[in-house]
């Protein structure tokens, strides 16, 4: 000990010594320093004298050097054998960033050990205990304390994170090291109703409550440390993912070893339980700088309940995106990997899968399959993807199972496949899909349809009821470079007829303005079936037809020349209803109508026809309408034949395609449906 000033006081009152005050100028002691300190012996004539010490500093060493002990007062203490030793004192505790009121301090102070104690200490709304110690150059600061108030917090310390506006906070911390240098300490800490919130809004939280205890000690340049931690009460937001605490415990382990020289966080395990909807485990490796980035991890996730699971985890990153409204019920579990570049691998197994879809594009039931997926494009372990019902929007396809493989950025089927659908079968040969990081994929598929009711079709699209079967082979179609193309003839077996579509092609299918362009050949076509449900009027016989060099902009047609009438060779019976004719008439003008209301062929409800044609030549919005054959007031589109007959010609070859379009919704649109 050393810098030792004495001065002795004696009072002038009645001439006796009153008081003895010894003024010791400064104190030091391994980084301890003791400034102003004095010792008074007091009301010597009594019986009972006071011996009180008062320090006007206190400095301790580092690195608590930022924290200073003032106006201390002792008055019960001992000095002697090389120690000076304050057992009930008063003391004030300032820092750079807060005053204290007074608290409760002790103090012994020797060339071997030092130690201090505070206690009571009113400070943030709550109470603080500490306990400061140090031997040998090593030292330990103990600190509990109780029912912080966060709002003070806040406000006093003014470098937090995040805002608080209400709480309170509990803390046990224990930290120990030797000289300036920390080389361990264990924190417990508690929050009860802490409501919080980030500037950037990223991060709130809402009464929060909650429990977590942090170990670290230092050795050989490296902390190694162990965490663990529970939400009992409240809420949490990390966008964009909400947690309400208290309904089911929700708790997060962890242990690793942080680099300081290395700037990185190597998390050799973890574990995160949200009991009844997710159990989270595995490892990472975390880069520390001016941002902190992911470097690898190997994370599984299990789900007994996707319900919770996807409500509280997979909807709100499904926002805004094509996946938004969906959610699924079952069980699932994955295994990932992940570099700094993102996604390595992955494999997911589920089972009982349900999708519901709030716009009705997708549901499922009964799903299940195991997927297996690499970003290495020379891994490749078969996935497989089943279920017992599927509806694509209105459209419902039956149990089946496909067989693929899923690497890079590349699905390929590896099994022919048949889909049961509307009473008949979709046999998918081929498919392909070819991603690509920044542009649109490549996809290929060829397949075909196997006796599909048109009836079940009609009614699951909610068209007018339709009859017969639809089937025909579908040839390698194929997208690539933002541009559809068909590879071959796409040929469909309809209303006994046959109707094929050939130079099928498309761009920017995607884009605000797509394009298509195709050519059609329709072949005996059963004119029964095709009108029978309509209320366009019924038409018996066969009708064949083209439509060539179709060009549509954005699905409206812009050019193409079509032609639909009796073929030739067709000897079926010809016969056309009076609603028909009437309907026919008005698409090009004629005057049938008045005909028929006017004369007695009102009271015919069909009529024999020999042939029926009408075509389009469609140019810059006007459509050149042309018939069977050119009359001297217009052109043919009905010629009689049998009795009683009657002819149909029409009189504007030149119509507005948006006239013409108006005139055949109001035809083909009712509210009676005829079902035969």
């Amino acid at each position: 000990m050393a810098g030792w000033l004495i001065l002795l006081g004696f009072s002038a009152d009645s001439g006796a010594l009153d008081n003895i005050a010894l003024d010791v100028g400064a104190l030091h002691a391994q980084g301890w320093k003791f400034e102003g300190i004095k010792i008074a012996l007091s009301d010597l004539p009594e019986r009972r004298q006071q011996l009180v010490l008062t320090i006007g500093k206190l400095s301790l060493p580092k690195p608590l050097d930022d924290l200073k002990l003032a106006n201390i007062r002792c008055t019960s203490f001992t000095w002697g054998n090389n120690q000076v030793v304050c057992e009930r004192g008063k003391a004030r505790i300032d820092s750079k960033h807060w005053r204290s009121p007074g608290a409760d301090f002790s103090f012994r102070l020797g060339e071997k050990s030092s130690r201090a104690k505070i206690t009571n200490l009113r400070l943030f709304g709550g109470t603080v205990d500490a306990e400061l110690s140090e031997q040998a150059m090593r030292w330990q600061v103990r600190l509990k304390a109780a029912r912080l108030d966060g709002v003070l917090l806040q406000k006093q310390l003014g470098f937090l994170p995040a805002e608080i506006k209400n709480g309170e906070i509990d803390l046990a911390l224990t930290i120990s090291g030797e000289q300036s240098e920390i080389d361990e300490f264990d924190l417990n800490a508690s929050t009860d109703s802490l409501t919080l919130q980030t500037a950037d809004s990223k991060t709130a939280t809402e009464a929060l409550s909650s429990i977590g205890q942090l170990h670290a000690a230092h050795a050989d340049g490296l902390w190694r440390w162990r965490f663990s931690g529970q939400l009992t009460g409240g809420a949490l937001y990390q966008e964009p993912v909400y947690l309400e605490a208290g309904k089911e415990a929700i708790k997060l382990t962890g242990e690793g070893i942080w680099s300081p020289t290395g700037q990185r966080v190597d998390i050799e395990s973890f574990t995160f339980d949200h009991a009844g909807t997710a159990l989270m485990s595995g490892r990472a490796t975390l880069a520390l700088g001016a941002q902190v980035k992911l470097t690898e991890a190997v994370v599984s996730v299990q789900s007994d309940d996707l319900k919770p699971f996807s409500s509280v985890y997979l909807q709100p990153f499904a926002a805004q995106t094509a996946l938004e409204g969906l959610s699924l019920q079952g069980r699932a579990k994955a295994d990932a990997a992940l570099t700094e570049q993102g996604l390595t691998s992955l494999t997911a197994s589920f089972s009982d899968l349900a999708v519901q879809d709030e716009s009705g594009r997708i549901k499922a039931e009964g799903g299940k399959g195991a997927i297996h997926w690499a970003n290495d494009s020379a891994v490749s372990i078969p996935s497989t993807l089943g279920w017992q019902a599927l509806s694509l929007y209105a459209l419902p396809i039956g149990p089946a199972e496909l067989s693929f493989a899923s690497r890079a950025h590349q699905i390929e089927l590896l099994k022919k496949t048949q889909l049961p659908f509307l009473g008949g079968k979709i046999a998918i040969k081929r498919f392909n899909y070819q991603g690509h990081p920044e542009t649109e994929p490549d996809v290929y598929f060829e397949g075909s349809l196997n006796n599909v009711s048109l009836e079940r079709l009609s009614s699951a699209l909610h068209w007018t009821p339709l009859s017969g079967t639809l089937s025909g082979n579908i040839p390698g179609i194929e997208y690539r470079d933002k541009t559809l193309k068909l590879g071959g003839e796409l040929v469909i077996k309809v209303f006994d007829g046959v109707v094929r579509i050939a130079n099928l092609a498309s761009s920017g299918l995607f884009s605000d303005l797509p394009k298509l362009s195709a050519e059609v050949e329709v072949d005996h076509l059963d004119l029964d079936q095709l009108t029978g449900k309509f209320q366009f009027g019924g038409i018996t016989g066969k009708m064949s037809g083209f439509v060539k060099n179709l060009q549509l902009e954005n699905w409206r047609p812009v050019s193409f020349y079509a032609w639909f009438g009796t073929p030739d060779d067709d000897d079926s019976r010809h016969r056309i209803s009076q609603k028909a004719v009437q309907n026919i008439a008005n698409i090009g003008g004629g005057g049938a109508a008045d005909l028929l209301s006017r004369s007695f062929l009102q009271f015919f409800e069909t009529f024999g026809y020999d042939k029926i044609g009408l075509g389009c030549y469609l140019h810059d919005g006007v459509c050149q309408l042309m018939g069977i054959e050119a009359t001297s007031t217009g052109y043919s589109i009905i010629k009689g034949g049998g009795l009683p007959r009657i002819d149909v010609i029409g009189y504007n070859p030149r119509v507005d395609w948006s006239v013409l379009m108006e005139r055949l919704e109001r035809i083909t649109t009712s509210d009676q449906v005829i079902i035969k």
